[in-house]
């Protein structure tokens, strides 16, 4: 029979047990002879929940006799403490309450040297834990239930609004549950988590919300647009943004909404790279704090080894977003003049502050040259302003053509693209611009496979050739009028 049986039926427990101490009673008799007052047994608190701490005491053991205690109900009787009576004959020890499912059950002692035993009753009743005990709107919060009726399922309730998940929770043949939910959205304060089930067995939890905001995106350069969304604050009252100590609130809704919610942008001041602290404020003192980065900007080169009048590209990121910059090998000016008459889209960071820029490396000697990238003042043309990010390229001598046995696979030479008369050949060590108008492709009449093959082989001629002309060209650096670039001040 089960323990929910039992639990239903206080009256046949009780026969039940009574059955079983005279079972005990009637084969220790026959070893020993029971004495005149029988042991008794007294317990402190009477009812409780699993984990409860229950007294239980009495007198008439045997002096300095071992006194056993038993928490259950017949079959699921479990032995749960023992001690010694003193000379009087008086005992008094500590349980645990089990997590059992609700209902009466019997605490039985045991006077081991005479055999006696005597029984009170406990009533187990339900409780549910809540882990945390406090955090914010859309936290995902734990619940475990003990002292349900057993195979039933469980209804949730936050504040009286159902937040059950799905599958719904079941107990356990001991009364037992775990469940999650995400808290919904409520200003800050303490609320009521229920639970229930089947039976009408409910039990209660207190659970508090506190402020909290989240930002998009949580690092950049100055200027970058941030989301911040806040939960957890006062409901219909004004607050207020600040990125360190700079007040940032922009226009719009300053009030938050009546689940103490809201939602807010702001522009990330001109301040020094590093952690800075966005604090959120409401007119009833609820506060909440995150952490912004301001990164230092950085940038790559790739290859960041080449030889002259190949392609090389700048990665950047953490630059000014949507501001243009210039890129400069030592003191040369290496964007296209194209690209910044027509103010081209190509010069500009995006939103995020991440940059892009291919150049094409100018003649010079072999050796190790910065390029360094810088914003553009208000003003624009080829004023500099300041440093934004550096690194350092390595030229090579340019291979001749011999020097890899006439053969451009060996370098993994790749024609990706024709413009015009100008061929672009990826490469392992780099990309070459090449003037292919000197090829003059036959027109096989008999299909288009060849003629397109007869052009790739006079296009990789072309490369050999040009490849051998330009490693015998005598390298010189190159420089511009402009004025030498300044630093940044940090």
């Amino acid at each position: 029979m089960s323990t929910k049986s039992f639990s239903k039926n206080s009256a046949y427990k009780r026969t039940l047990i009574a059955i079983l101490v005279g079972m005990m009673l009637i084969t220790t008799s026959t070893i020993v002879s029971v004495k005149a007052s029988p042991i008794t047994v007294t317990v402190s608190p009477t009812s409780g929940t699993f984990g409860t701490t229950v007294t239980v005491s009495g007198n008439d053991a045997t002096a300095g006799g071992e006194v056993r205690v038993y928490f259950g109900i017949f079959f699921f009787a479990f032995f749960a403490a023992r001690t010694t009576a003193n000379s009087t004959g008086g005992y008094s020890v500590n349980i645990t309450v089990p997590a059992l499912s609700v209902g009466t059950y019997a605490i039985s002692v045991l006077d081991v040297e005479t055999g006696d035993m005597n029984t009170a009753w406990f009533d187990i009743q339900p409780t549910i834990v809540v882990t945390p005990e406090e955090g914010s709107s859309y936290d995902e919060i734990a619940v475990k239930g003990y002292g349900f009726s057993s195979g039933n399922l469980i209804t949730l309730t936050f504040d009286g609004d159902d937040v059950t998940p799905t599958p719904q929770p079941e107990t356990d043949d001991w009364g037992s549950f775990e469940a999650k939910f995400n808290v919904p959205p409520a200003p800050n304060g303490t609320y009521t988590v229920t639970a229930e089930d089947e039976g009408a067995n409910s039990a209660s939890a207190d659970f508090t919300t506190i402020p909290k905001i989240t930002l998009n995106p949580t690092s950049g350069p100055p200027a970058t647009l941030v989301f911040v969304n806040g939960t957890g604050f006062g409901s219909s009252v004004a607050y207020s943004i600040e990125f360190d100590a700079i007040n940032v609130t922009m226009y719009g809704t300053i009030s938050t909404d009546p689940d103490g919610s809201f939602m807010q942008i702001f522009l990330v001041p001109d301040v020094p790279d590093g952690t800075h602290r966005v604090k959120a404020t409401d007119a009833d003192g609820n506060s909440a704090t995150a952490s912004f980065l301001v990164p230092s900007p950085v940038m790559t080169l790739e290859p960041s080894t080449t030889f002259s009048s190949s392609m090389v590209t700048v990665k950047g990121s953490g630059f000014p977003p949507n501001e243009p910059a210039l890129l400069y090998l030592e003191g040369t000016l290496v964007i296209s003049l194209t690209d910044l008459m027509t103010e081209s889209q190509s010069l500009f960071a995006d939103e995020y502050g991440s940059y892009e820029y291919s150049f094409v490396v100018p003649i010079a000697k072999p050796g190790v040259y910065t390029v360094t990238a810088y914003s553009i003042p208000e003003g624009g043309g080829l004023v500099i302003g300041e440093e934004l990010a550096s690194s350092s390229l390595t030229i090579i001598e340019n291979p001749a053509f011999e020097d890899i046995g006439g053969n451009l696979t060996d370098i993994n030479a790749r024609v990706v693209s024709i413009d015009g008369n100008v061929a672009t050949i990826e490469t392992d060590i780099g990309t070459i611009k090449a003037d292919v108008s000197g090829i003059q492709a036959e027109v096989v009449p008999t299909g288009y496979e060849l003629s397109l093959l007869a052009t790739i082989l006079a296009l990789i001629a072309a490369i050999g050739a040009w490849l051998s002309v330009i490693v015998a060209r005598k390298k010189t650096l190159t420089s511009t009028p402009e004025t030498k670039p300044k630093s940044k001040a940090k």
